[in-house]
């Protein structure tokens, strides 16, 4: 079912009752704050097991209580998602959604508990305010006037949460969003100050490229998810999460220097998930980007790095990015991430099997980049 601009009052009480379905009359079992760049966030789980995936993934952003805080994230565990739909039918009695409801009762047709959505284009553009998918067990949704978001989940088992990806993923491209910055599918590296973005869709060696980067003693942002904010007219990359994903072949040829805590398989079960806390010494937040690199295997004998394939990074970047967030017809983003880069000096880095040898490629290119 889908609701298209309810009243004020249908959707005042649709976020009462997720208050309230959320806390079950219970104190929240716990509340973390969350930095990432400029943002603060505020996380209050009602789901005791949510806190072990909060430190492993989110480890680096999280701080002491601040005295202030831009928006909230109520998360728990939902045992029964049909129900919650049948509930949210019947929240305001006043509503088309009850009238249409009653109507299917006295008919003896079974109304469809499977899935339900709310939009209001006159808020937020072609995507749902919520969105609660009773098969997948999962609901999303955000409440715009007080920029309170909403996150719930059946199963919190490891193996199993890795299934949707990283940790609040959309919730995160939201709520990060603003006219100068957006989340991004990418990775970044660097060295004084001269940040790399890596520009590429999955499977194109970010992870072992920026983690192989990082034990040579770059600076580090991430491997795989990252904010982007146009500051004073320098792009600058901040991390959000303190999780990789590596092949089991790369971590076989790292593991012997990769100090780092085995979190769970991913969803495709191809890829392992560690926490590099550790190296959180090596994490830098609000690192100016000056160029953009696009990553080619194409195991030759020696790794290069050649200007241009500006077209083809820019593209790599701005769709993979979109398409993890779900915002592939959304414009404004598109155009916003690709204006980021535009001016950037593109390159692409033609990889070898050597590792050692693609992290010193880039080395002595950056050494003579800053000359």
């Amino acid at each position: 079912m889908r609701i298209d601009k309810p009243s004020e009052q249908c959707l005042s009480l649709i976020y009462r009752y997720l208050n309230a379905r959320a806390s079950r009359g219970n104190d929240p079992a716990f509340v973390s704050y969350l930095r990432i760049g400029t943002q603060t966030l505020r996380l209050v789980s009602y789901a005791a097991d949510f806190e072990w995936h909060v430190h492993n993934q989110l480890e680096y952003v999280l701080l002491d209580e601040p005295s202030d805080y831009d928006a909230t994230f109520v998360i728990w565990q939902e045992e029964d998602f049909a129900a919650l739909v049948k509930d949210l039918y019947t929240v305001d009695k006043t509503s088309e959604l009850y009238r249409r409801y009653r109507i299917d009762q006295v008919r003896g047709a079974h109304a469809d508990f499977s899935y339900f959505s709310v939009f209001d284009e006159d808020i937020i553009h072609g995507k749902p305010l919520m969105e609660i998918h009773a098969s997948g067990n999962q609901l999303v949704g955000w409440n715009p006037r007080t920029n309170t978001y909403y996150y719930a989940v059946k199963d919190l088992t490891p193996e199993e949460l890795i299934k949707r990806g990283h940790l609040f993923v959309r919730l995160f491209a939201r709520f990060l969003k603003g006219p100068q910055s957006n989340l991004a599918h990418g990775a970044v590296v660097g060295l004084n100050d001269t940040g790399v973005l890596l520009c590429g869709m999955g499977y194109r060696g970010k992870s072992t490229f920026s983690v192989s980067a990082l034990l040579d003693g770059f600076d580090y942002v991430s491997d795989d998810y990252l904010l982007l904010e146009q500051k004073d007219g320098i792009l600058r990359a901040s991390p959000i999460y303190s999780i990789i994903t590596l092949s089991p072949q790369i971590w076989q040829q790292l593991s012997a220097r990769l100090d780092a805590a085995f979190v769970s398989n991913n969803a495709r079960k191809d890829k392992y998930v560690f926490n590099i806390g550790r190296y959180h010494n090596r994490f830098v937040s609000e690192y100016p980007v000056r160029l953009c690199m696009h990553l080619n295997i194409c195991n030759c004998d020696a790794p290069s790095i050649e200007s241009g394939y500006k077209a083809k990074g820019l593209d790599e970047l701005v769709y993979s990015s979109v398409m993890q967030t779900g915002e592939t017809q959304d414009i404004s983003t598109i155009y916003k991430l690709a204006s980021f880069v535009n001016d950037l000096p593109f390159y692409r880095i033609n990889l070898s099997r050597d590792l050692a040898a693609n992290i010193q490629c880039l080395r002595k290119f950056l050494e003579h980049f800053n000359q």
